[in-house]
């Protein structure tokens, strides 16, 4: 099933930084960090920057196609660290790319799935 998520920009006070916005959570659950943080900042870069950015994802690729794969490499009871790969990744010299994904991906996907397909980037 596709999930849109939009994530946004804090530009300035303590709370500088990049979060997702998933319902039921604090700011700080929301937080992304190691990675996650980073790959935001360069997508937004590539689409309009305006410290805002919509991805579409799912769990598998039941449309067929993507623009980008996170393939997970670990995972423990905090989280997961994925692995960037897919026709995005391989365009901007990101194949490899690692970041990391907490818990609150359950809200959204049910889990840390092995892989997660982005579909979308707005």
């Amino acid at each position: 099933m596709l999930k849109t998520i939009r994530f946004f920009k804090i530009n300035e006070g303590p709370e500088v930084g990049w979060y997702a916005d998933v319902p039921n959570h604090t700011l700080a659950e929301n937080e992304m960090v190691a990675g996650s943080d980073t790959f935001l900042e360069e997508v937004d870069q590539m689409t309009d920057n305006d410290g805002e950015v919509h991805i579409t994802c799912s769990d598998n690729n039941e449309t067929g196609n993507f623009m980008a794969k996170l393939l997970m490499k670990n995972h423990n009871q905090f989280g997961a660290t994925y692995i960037l790969t897919g026709p995005m990744a391989e365009k901007h010299d990101a194949v490899g790319y690692e970041l990391w994904i907490c818990n609150v991906t359950h809200d959204v996907l049910g889990e840390h799935p092995r892989s997660i397909y982005i579909h979308d980037i707005k």
